[in-house]
């Protein structure tokens, strides 16, 4: 985890690259590391992050995320997804703009 020796290490070395503002998905206890802020998350708001991450830079629409976050079964309202990501940007604060609205498509995690 990021509290670790290799979460440490893996910080250092990705400052040294120029990428340490990236955020730092625990699936063990559902939170993501936002540089040294651990901040806790639901599991929709982990389920949405972690599925937007699994595919870097590529818009993912609605539809798939309420397919692979929620189940197939799901037959919720339609800004469902619309709230979580509301939810999940006010808990990441400064880096909330890496949640990037695409419009007509859906979301992607820059």
């Amino acid at each position: 985890g990021p509290d670790s020796v290799d979460g440490w290490l893996n910080r250092l070395a990705a400052a040294e690259l120029g990428a340490s503002d990236q955020p730092f998905l625990d699936a063990r206890d559902r939170s993501v590391d936002l540089g040294g802020a651990r901040v806790q998350l639901s599991p929709l708001e982990f389920g949405v992050l972690n599925t937007l991450a699994a595919h870097p830079a590529a818009p993912v629409s609605r539809a798939d995320l309420l397919r692979e976050v929620w189940g197939t079964g799901y037959d919720g309202g339609s800004n469902t997804v619309d709230v979580v990501i509301r939810s999940l940007r006010k808990k990441l604060g400064a880096v909330a703009d890496r949640v990037e609205t695409v419009r007509g498509v859906g979301y992607r995690l820059r």
